[in-house]
Parts: structure tokens; sequence; C-alpha cells
């Protein structure tokens, strides 16, 4: 943005130069990225006069001029088509070094001799072109310095660079507040000063806003009899030094007061509003619209719009609509002041890729209790430079107003996140000059300052007031290298460091997933991706399977088919009560391939269930798991129904593991069989004792029994063991299946069992007649519980 140092004076009386104001504002957070000199410096050149204009014997576009200098009469040779006799000229002498570096030198042209040089404003540096020579003011006199005519209109241009956060510095004023606080002066609003008159603004315009969440106010006033013209050279000049190109008086006033006041203006032909009325509604979809630009444009669909009873005059905060344009013919002006929200102007501004100075004001953030401020400006001042007639009143529409918000600020807080001193009293001063009202412990913020939100945000505000520099260097830093233990990530840890031992390799898959690609697999409600990458991550994973699958099929194409693979990582689980869904760990791992590498005196054979099953006892020996179990369950989607079995901890299933069924595994382009598991790590954290209690082994010697049982084929082997460590207590500690047999031979419908029992007793040797009784009781209990019978061959 682009600030006049001469027009922001007219606000705050500035008492140093433009360099350190850049300085004072750069260090509050306000960076000037560059001063630009509105005049250029130059010495040497003189106010003269051209006496008489001859035409040049050998050339038809130069002409021959007597100019009188302070020194005498000079002949000069000129080619502006505009050099006329009596007019002040500015004159540049033999010697004289022009700002562009050239010097002016007795020359001869055409056979004529020419002594000096008479300027046009292009060649002083003055303009970026010129048509003719610079005619001066004709109270000028001769032999005085041009520049010192000149340069009471010398200005600097601070050329800032505002943050997206600082709204309220987006105009002259707001940059004028943060001058005034920084050097603790004063500034000012230039006064709106007008008569209204009796007619009331009521009468002749009606609003209407249907759309309140896009556009939470809009006021309006109504000028009459306005003349349409040229604006001043004061207006003009100050809007070019902001970058801003002159059109005509109406127009140019709206851009000066968004300039001063930040607040975005439309002035409309009110003879083209038809039924006198302003309806502001949201767009539908496929509406078209034609823009000040006389681009046809398609609108999004909830686009705040600006109509008539009839049709779409304007975007709201983007920009107006050809039909309702002000032009030469225009008689009697509609002037809008409004607040838009934010989050509406941003979104349909970027769908539209129509950026503009009020767009890229009220997406932003505007000050909403301002918009009567500059509505009132601007009448003020087309009643003053276009002869209007301002009708009685503004019509206000503010159905919720926005008031002021508050946010706890500690003096104890301030001074400890800036290592300062400060009193109470010190840090009420400073916010009293940002406008501020504080009192006990809380802050009372003003509507132009939407970025003051936290208790944070004001302690940077009182940082960058006091001055960074005046924060004292802390000199000395502790450092703790004692950092706090996180036991969730140590028991992450030591989970992988036991797979790892088991031969297992980690794997990182990513946690966005194809929807198409598991959907007929796994029918669970998923979480969407709302701006998804490409379709294939446009969901988010509620399993870890699909992922190590898609990985087995990676290596399995390249050859690589012996794999023990594992993953821990979070799946998400849509869930109505929660925004995110359950977000749950998990820990999941595959096993496909040989069990064993090849051998010249071994033939490998390829894993099975055993396999997994084996790994599965020796990770839960490995974390010290007690009381699991071994369930059948199968309700997983991703497993076979016949190899598939429930992990049970303490009566509480936390995973399953198995064989993949080969219709999931052929989904991912796996064409052999897959063995693997999935837990809740959550669940494993729970089951796993914090605290552990270890016996010592016996000393005394154990005594071994076996037995082989004759059952039906439903009889679980984990039930019948389960019975005989409960029937053989205190005195079994193992019990161990070593035979199996359901062949034909038992008919079919039953099974026969073996089972080696260890008796032991931590205190004492056991006697065989002891041993043998609770050896027959356990026997006993189990023909009786299972109706089993005893295998005597």
């Amino acid at each position: 943005m682009k600030v006049s140092f001469n027009w922001l004076n007219e606000y705050v009386d500035i008492n140093f130069s433009p360099e350190e104001l850049a300085e004072k504002l750069t260090m509050a957070g306000i960076e000037v990225e560059e001063i630009i000199s509105t005049l250029p410096k130059f010495a040497g050149i003189k106010v003269a006069e051209v006496l008489t204009v001859r035409k040049h014997p050998n050339a038809d576009k130069l002409s021959l001029c007597d100019v009188k200098t302070l020194h005498g009469v000079t002949e000069v040779i000129c080619g502006a088509p505009n050099v006329a006799e009596g007019q002040k000229i500015p004159f540049a002498g033999i010697g004289t070094v022009l700002p562009n570096g050239i010097k002016i030198k007795k020359a001869r042209i055409r056979g004529v001799e020419s002594v000096g040089m008479i300027c046009s404003q292009q060649e002083l540096g003055l303009a970026d072109n010129s048509a003719g020579i610079w005619e001066l003011p004709v109270d000028w006199q001769i032999g005085t310095d041009v520049y010192e005519n000149i340069k009471a209109e010398q200005d600097y241009i601070l050329d800032l660079s505002i943050t997206p956060n600082r709204s309220d510095a987006m105009s002259l004023i707001g940059i004028a507040r943060d001058v005034a606080a920084i050097a603790e002066l004063d500034y000012r609003y230039i006064k709106s000063e007008f008569n209204e008159s009796d007619s009331p603004c009521s009468e002749v315009i009606d609003v209407k806003i249907e759309d309140p969440a896009g556009c939470p106010r809009y006021a309006a006033r109504v000028i009459k009899d306005v003349k349409i013209g040229k604006s001043p050279e004061w207006l003009a000049k100050k809007l070019e030094k902001s970058g801003v190109r002159p059109i005509n008086n109406i127009v140019d006033i709206t851009n000066f007061v968004l300039l001063e006041l930040g607040q975005p203006l439309h002035a409309f032909d009110l003879e083209n509003i038809s039924g006198n009325k302003i309806i502001v509604r949201t767009s539908k979809s496929g509406e078209k619209f034609i823009t000040l630009d006389e681009k046809e444009r398609v609108l999004p669909e909830n686009t705040v719009m600006i109509c008539d009873s009839d049709k779409m005059v304007a975007i709201g905060g983007i920009m107006g609509g050809l039909n309702s344009e002000v032009s030469e013919k225009t008689k009697d002006i509609l002037l809008e002041s409004a607040y838009f929200n934010p989050v509406y102007i941003g979104a349909s501004s970027r769908k539209l890729g129509l950026s503009t100075e009020a767009s890229q004001r009220f997406e932003r953030v505007t000050d909403p209790n301002g918009v009567i401020r500059a509505i009132d400006r601007a009448a003020g001042l087309i009643a003053d430079l276009a002869g209007g007639k301002v009708l009685k009143g503004i019509v206000d529409i503010y159905p919720t107003e926005i008031k002021k918000s508050k946010v706890k600020i500690r003096p104890a807080r301030v001074n400890m996140l800036l290592g300062t001193s400060l009193s109470e009293n010190e840090i009420a001063n400073v916010f009293s000059r940002l406008e501020i009202e504080y009192e006990k412990e809380q802050a009372i913020i003003p509507t132009f300052r939407p970025d003051l939100e936290r208790e944070v945000d004001l302690i940077e505000e009182v940082a960058r007031l006091i001055t960074f520099d005046t924060i004292p260097v802390k000199e000395n830093t502790t450092i703790e290298y004692d950092t706090q233990v996180n036991f969730d990530d140590l028991f992450y840890d030591f989970l992988k460091r036991q797979l790892r031992e088991l031969g297992l390799t980690e794997v990182l898959t990513n946690s966005m997933v194809s929807a198409r690609e598991i959907s007929d697999i796994d029918n669970l409600p998923k979480i969407k991706i709302m701006n998804p990458i490409s379709d294939d991550m446009n969901v988010m994973r509620s399993s870890l399977v699909p992922g190590l699958l898609k990985v087995a099929a990676y290596n399995i194409n390249r050859r690589m088919t012996d794999l023990r693979l594992y993953e821990m990582g979070r799946i998400f689980i849509a869930d109505d009560e929660v925004d995110i869904g359950l977000q749950p760990y998990k820990i999941a791992g595959i096993l496909c391939g040989m069990r064993h590498g090849s051998s010249w005196d071994a033939k490998s054979l390829p894993v099975d269930y055993f396999d997994l099953k084996g790994l599965i006892e020796s990770f839960s020996d490995k974390i010290l798991l007690d009381n699991i179990d071994f369930i059948l369950y199968d309700k997983n989607i991703y497993f076979d129904s016949d190899q598939v079995v429930g992990f049970k901890v303490n009566d509480r299933i936390i995973g399953h593991f198995g064989k993949f069924n080969r219709s999931v595994c052929e989904k991912f382009d796996v064409n052999v069989p897959v063995f693997g598991f999935e837990f809740s790590v959550e669940d494993l954290k729970s089951a796993v004792a914090q605290r552990r209690f270890f016996k010592q082994f016996s000393k005394y010697p154990f005594i071994e029994k076996d037995v082989s049982f004759i059952v039906d084929n439903e009889v679980l082997s984990g039930d019948l063991e389960d019975s005989i460590y409960k029937a053989g207590q205190p005195l079994i500690t193992a019990v161990g299946i070593f035979d199996l047999y359901a062949g034909e031979k038992r008919g079919g419908d039953k099974k026969s069992i073996a089972f080696r029992m260890r008796f032991q007793s931590p205190d004492r040797t056991l006697q065989d007649k002891e041993v043998n009784a609770l050896f027959e009781k356990i026997i006993g209990h189990i023909i009786k519980k299972y109706s089993a019978t005893l295998r005597e061959e």
C-alpha cells in the first residue's frame, strides 16, 4: 500500500522525517519497503521568459526563441510545439546538468547555434511523458531557481507491506492511528460537514437484507442533482500518489474515502435502480452478471448480490455492475456503504478470479461500525465537489449489532512472555494509545481491530508499542536437557521393538486411501476428504490392512515374496457424535512366502496359520501379556472365516489374526496366501500390567503325567486345557497338547486329544500318592463335564 507522507500529516502532526517514520513503522510491525520522492532534486534550472518565437531557417519543426534570463537574452533552438511568446519557462544554461545526467553544451543545429535548453517536465524527472515544454506560472520571477519554487510540493511516498491480519492499517487513518500510538501523538478524523435537504432519504430508497449472514449491515444515502466532471487537482494528485487513476469526481470520491478510512463504497446511478429498492440476497446456481469491466461472469452459488426490484446491480463487496454505473448523464446518486462477511467475500473473490481494492479489504475484515462515518464523509465531499443535494437521513439496516469483544489480559503473563517488569498502569497506558479499554485484567477491543482475539495478541501489541529495542536482552539462558517422558511414545516404541526382534520390518503407508478400491470390501461409513488430491486418496483408512496388502503386492511383483511386515498408525472411523471421527491407534502385520530360506539339506515350506499363531504367542510373551486366549471369531471382513481367531486378553477381544480372504488379496493384486493380524494398541496398553511380579523357580522336582481323552469334535481344546488347569490347582504348573487324532477310526464325530501335565510344588517334594489323587480328580472332572472317555490303546 502506498501512503503519501504529506497526506498522512493531515491526520497526525508528524514531527520527524520520512526516514524516521519508516524506521518507527517497520519496528512496530508495518514494514516500509521503499521511500519514493515525488520531486527529484535538481539544481541550476532557472526561470526565464520567451520573448520571441520564429521558425528555424533550415528546419520546419524547429523554432528559434529569444529567451530572457537574469543575465540577458539568449537564442535557443526548441522543438516543442507548444512554445510561445510571453511564456515563463524552465531554462538550463551552459554547464547545467539535468537529472538524467545530460550536461548542457553549446550546440549547432542545422547551421544555427543554440545556447542552453528550454526543459519539459519529463526532462526534469517530474513526469513520465511530456507533450511539450513546461509552461511555468506567469508570476514566477525571472532568474529564480525552479526547484525552490516547487519544493513546497515535495512529498514522499511510503510503500508499505501490510500483513493480512492488519486490515485496520489498510487506510490513511489506520496508519495515522498507529503513528500516533507509536509516537504518543494525537490523530484526528476530518469532519464531514454538509447540509441535508428536507426530503427524507427513506422516501426515495428502500433497503432489504435477505442474506444477513453475508451482509450484516447495509447503509445507503441519496445525493441528487450532482454534476459529473473532472476532480479538482488536489483530489486527483492524492489518488495518483496512492496509485489510483482518477476517473470522475464521484468515482474519485469513493476511492478517496476508501484510501482515507479503509471503507469501500459504491455509487449507483439512482435512475438505473428499478423500483427504488435495494435487495441484498445470495446468487442462484447458473446466474450470470456483467461487471463494470464489461465481462460476463457466471456467479458461484451463494455469492452476495446487490439487486433492485428487477435485476442484479453489483457483486457485493467486489465490483459493481455495468447496468448501474455512474456516467456523464448521471444526476442522482445512490451511495452504498456496507459491511460484508469476510468469509463470503473471500470465497466468492477466489471462485470468480476477481480481486479488487474493495474485496481485498472486505475479506481482511473492515470495521462494521465505521460504515456511517465513511458514507457521511463521501456525501460531504460529493456535496462540495459535485454540487449535490444530500437527502435527509440514512437508510441503515443493521439487524444484529457487532459489538466490541473482550479478552482477558494478565500483567504477570505480559511480563513473563516479554521478560519485562511493566506495571499495570504502564500496560494500561499502552492499551489506551491503541484505543483499547482496560480494567481489571480485561481488555475491550475496538471493532476496527479484529486481529486481537487472544491474550498473546495483546501482549504482542505491548511489545511493539514499547518497541522491541527496550525489551531487556537475556544474557543467560537456562537449557533444560531433561524432557518430560511421554509414556505413550515409550509404549509404542516398546511394541515396535518386540516385533522387530521377531523379524518383522516396519513400513509406513498413506492414511488416505481410495474409496473405489475398498468399497466392495469394507462398506462401513468412511471419513471423506473434502478436497482430495486424487481419487486414489479420497477417504481416510478404516484399517491398516489395505495399505499392508498394497505394500505386499508391490514387493511380490518385484519378486520379493518372503515378507514379514508390520505397521503402527491411526485408523479413522466415522462417528456421528464426533466431527473428526474416532482415530484409534492400531498395529498390524503380515506374513507370506517361505518359512525359511532355501538350503541344500532342507526344503523350506510356505508359512501357514501356525507360523502366525506362534508369532502372536511369542509377541504376547515378549510384552508379558497375561490371561490371553484365542477364540473363534469370524466377523472381521478382511480374514478368511475358516482361519481367523479373535485375540482375547482379560475377557476382552483386542484384535484378530489369521489368513486373509483370497478375494480381498486378489483385490489388491496379491495372488499368494497371506497371513496377518490387526490389534488395538490402546487395548494392548491397558492389558499390559504396569507393575510386574515374578515367582522364583521351584527347586523341587516335578512329575509329569499323560492322558488322552476322546471328546466330540465341537469341544475346543482350549476349553479342555482351561478345565484341566482349574481342576489341577494348586499343584499343576503346565498343560500341553502333544497329540491330536480325528480320523475315520473315531467315527467322524469324535476326536482324540492327548495332554501332558506337569505337577510341581514351590516348597516341597511331591509324593506319588497325592499327585495320583489329583490326576484322578482331573480325569473325573473332564469326563463328567465333556462326556469324555479315555483312550485305551
